[in-house]
């Protein structure tokens, strides 16, 4: 879809430090390449526990390791809400309302013409960033540049709420072919989630077999999958 990459200035909304990346890192790299300006909103960056490895990773590392991806990008970005160490913070059960507001002080800051939020999937916070831009991304008064409005998947979308998003929904397969490798170089940046366990959904052999299949269904050799929400043709 050429309208896509007509698109001047993209935002795109990323729950975690690496949800935009797994997710859209191929089209990132698309774009900067075009020489595309594209900002990131990363809503929430805290320290946490990997359930699998039972290990934890500071909210000081996941900036870092989210700096170092955004610099391999070439994109900008900003954190919503930064918690940092030895406090206490719940998305899934804040307020909304705020999050609402700070995505829309947002759009009317980057005046994006094309917004990427993530498909609702089985993460409650998923679930939450996708409501709060829903909401964000309601109908505006004439002149607004927005364009297009697109949900984005990520490896584990294809179970709870996500997996009714399928082909049947206006999905809309990105040639990533060229620009699968920027994608792993992207997400090598977040060491401390990508998992090295086998068949690993968040994991970079995970990242290239999806990218694989989406390629097959769409004929190419690598792609991204968008769902479109909503668009204007002027």
């Amino acid at each position: 879809m050429e309208k896509l990459f007509s698109c001047q200035r993209w935002l795109i909304i990323s729950p975690h430090a690496d949800d935009a990346e797994l997710g859209l890192g191929g089209s990132i790299a698309r774009a900067t390449e075009a020489g595309i300006e594209v900002h990131i909103a990363v809503v929430v960056l805290k320290g946490e526990t990997h359930l699998r490895g039972k290990h934890y990773v500071s909210a000081s590392q996941r900036h870092q390791e989210l700096d170092a991806a955004m610099e391999t990008a070439g994109a900008k970005y900003s954190v919503l809400n930064y918690v940092k160490e030895g406090e206490s913070f719940d998305l899934a059960s804040s307020d909304q309302s705020s999050c609402i507001s700070q995505l829309d002080r947002l759009i009317d800051e980057i005046q994006p013409e094309l917004i990427m939020m993530p498909v609702p999937s089985f993460h409650q916070e998923h679930q939450w960033v996708y409501g709060c831009c829903v909401a964000a991304t309601r109908p505006t008064k004439p002149g607004n540049p927005l364009r297009l409005i697109a949900a984005y998947e990520y490896p584990p979308a294809g179970w709870g709420n996500s997996s009714s998003w399928d082909s049947s929904r206006g999905a809309i397969y990105i040639n990533i072919s060229r620009h699968l490798p920027a994608k792993i170089a992207m997400l090598e940046q977040h060491k401390s989630q990508m998992s090295v366990a086998d068949n690993a959904l968040i994991s970079v052999d995970g990242v290239k077999r999806l990218a694989s299949f989406r390629g097959l269904e769409a004929g190419y050799d690598f792609a991204e999958v968008i769902y479109l929400m909503r668009g204007r043709i002027d």
